[in-house]
């Protein structure tokens, strides 16, 4: 899969940050239930193993870690174009586009 989430990495900035602040780590379990977002949907993301996430989640996390510092889509997803991916278009002649 090309697209990933880079929750850990989010995760350890957000920790970075507490402990500047003198705050214990942040955990899953914690963060699940500050975020709203379920502990079970954290660690599949966590460990890499999710295949899909909705907006509301995206919107969740990224709402969260806005709180220490500015964060965006981009520093929680990533799209790695691979070769195997790009799709061949063909010329449609009979109606004048890529198909």
């Amino acid at each position: 899969m090309t697209i990933s989430c880079k929750l850990r990495l989010l995760l350890a900035r957000a920790n970075v940050e507490r402990a500047k602040e003198g705050l214990p780590p942040l955990s899953l379990r914690r963060l699940a239930q500050e975020s709203g977002v379920s502990l079970s949907v954290l660690a599949a993301l966590h460990r890499g193993q999710s295949r899909r996430v909705d907006y509301t989640t995206i919107d969740q996390l990224l709402n969260y870690f806005n709180r220490y510092f500015g964060v965006t889509v981009n520093d929680l997803l990533t799209w790695e174009h691979t070769l195997q991916d790009e799709v061949p278009l063909t010329l449609d002649a009979s109606r004048g586009h890529a198909t």
